[in-house]
């Protein structure tokens, strides 16, 4: 837990005290890091409830989400920005990349983004992005010491998805799907394991982001206690190159962080093809009794995995 004894915090959250939490935070930004090694799981955590953020130092996600937008009333919304830099702050140990997810540029993004310039997240998740010049807009008012994430959720973001990393600090997508649906007037039935328009959704997605060099995180399953369900979009997402998926739930991080890690017999398999191929600086394929015929493309995909599993640093 950040805080032993939530009993005064609850008191100054109940009186609206803006001030005092201020106070507490002292000025302090983001107190420590923590890089994860490979890329799962994506929590997302209420901002302005206390006992959500109180675990912030205990979970088990790759990356957790402080929400500032879905799921929080217009009123609570200062509040919850402002006990979100307090968490930081105040937080000794967090074994999560930590992103923050404002509210668009139209509403109340602009200053929420000051604000976190001060408080230094890894990331600044922004919603509701339709062009290459709205990640531009975001890019000037974010600082550059902080990365940023775009939500794409708008069918003019669907439009423009090749394009939408102008920099190099754009590092991730997340697929929106309910608002994108809704966008595009297709109906919400269509998110069914099986359906042809929600792998086509999902595929497209997939690839442009990977050909962008961006990290696509899929969907977020809305229904937390059908865990069974949610297993079965993971390994389906699996089976198509996905290796990060947004989850709302302890639960969920648990089975996406199981399914989406690569095997030991991946990771052998891997390393032992690019040790053959690198141990002769002539090679360009080469068959072996185990692997069986090994070329280039595979070495670079045998590379691909072991440096997905290193965090992107090989």
């Amino acid at each position: 837990m950040v805080f032993e004894d939530l009993t005064e915090l609850e008191r100054v959250v109940a009186s609206g005290n803006l001030a005092e939490i201020e106070r507490r935070r002292a000025g302090r930004g983001q107190r420590v890091r923590y890089e994860p090694p490979y890329i799962r799981s994506a929590l997302m955590l209420s901002a302005h409830r206390l006992k959500h953020l109180n675990k912030l130092d205990e979970l088990e996600a790759d990356i957790v989400i402080l929400n500032l937008e879905d799921g929080v009333a217009p009123s609570l919304k200062p509040l919850a920005l402002h006990l979100t830099g307090l968490f930081l702050a105040e937080a000794e140990t967090i074994r999560s990349k930590t992103v923050v997810r404002i509210n668009s540029l139209k509403e109340r993004g602009r200053e929420e983004i000051a604000y976190l310039n001060e408080i230094r997240p890894d990331a600044i998740r922004v919603p509701k992005i339709e062009t290459p010049a709205d990640v531009e807009e975001a890019l000037d008012l974010i600082d550059p010491s902080i990365a940023v994430h775009l939500s794409v959720e708008t069918k003019e973001a669907w439009r423009h998805l090749a394009d939408l990393r102008v920099d190099a600090r754009v590092e991730a997508c997340y697929l929106g799907v309910l608002d994108l649906l809704a966008s595009m007037k297709l109906p919400q039935r269509i998110v069914h394991l099986h359906n042809p328009t929600m792998h086509a959704i999902m595929t497209r997605f997939l690839l442009e982001c990977s050909v962008s060099g961006v990290l696509p995180v899929s969907f977020v399953f809305q229904e937390y206690r059908d865990t069974e369900a949610f297993e079965n979009w993971c390994l389906l997402e699996r089976k198509m190159g996905y290796h990060a998926k947004g989850c709302v739930s302890p639960a969920q991080v648990e089975i996406a962080n199981r399914i989406f890690l690569p095997s030991e017999e991946e990771l052998e398999w891997a390393r032992r093809v690019v040790e053959l191929f690198e141990s002769d600086p002539e090679c360009s394929g080469f068959a072996d009794e185990e692997l069986g015929f090994v070329d280039e493309p595979i070495y670079k995909n045998a590379r691909n995995l072991l440096r997905l599993a290193d965090g992107g640093r090989r």
